[in-house]
């Protein structure tokens, strides 16, 4: 049996993610728009807008929390690194 996804408006749809979701999300964008600007299509966009309106909502103008991409964690003398 095949389920159906009844699409639903983006506004409604982010009311559902958890405050972590939402930190992620927006984590996640404004890195990428920091690396290369280039590599976040509307639709990101979009996602990333609504996410911060939903956190505005949420707590008052407090800013969002930033989470490090793993790709941050990658330091160029860490990846050639000489075990001992």
């Amino acid at each position: 049996m095949s389920e159906y996804y009844i699409p639903v408006p983006l506004e409604q749809a982010i009311k559902e993610y958890t405050d972590q979701e939402l930190i992620e999300v927006i984590s996640g964008t404004e890195f990428r728009l920091k690396k290369n600007k280039y590599s976040v299509n509307e639709a990101a966009l979009a996602l990333y807008d609504t996410a911060k309106t939903e956190w505005f909502v949420r707590h008052n103008n407090k800013p969002c929390p930033r989470i490090i991409s793993p790709i941050e964690f990658i330091f160029e003398g860490e990846i050639y690194a000489q075990e001992f």
